[in-house]
């Protein structure tokens, strides 16, 4: 393997920055869709079974309601 360039370690970054926006993107969505569940009266227990997410980080999602 060749020793990166200058312009490899900026490619290679411009792809981490892209990722790194899609994911907050998806976070914000799927964070948007847990207030709905919880505004729709599901219980931080059921969404916590139903994403695999703890009760503890649905609370974090819950307290953010209409910060976002």
């Amino acid at each position: 393997m060749t020793p990166p360039t200058d312009r490899d370690l900026r490619a290679a970054t411009r792809k981490w920055q892209r990722a790194l926006v899609q994911v907050e993107q998806r976070r914000q969505e799927r964070d948007a869709v847990i207030r709905l569940a919880l505004d729709n009266g599901w219980t931080h227990n059921r969404i916590s079974e139903a994403t695999g997410l703890t009760r503890g980080r649905i609370g974090q999602i819950a307290q953010r309601r209409g910060k976002e």
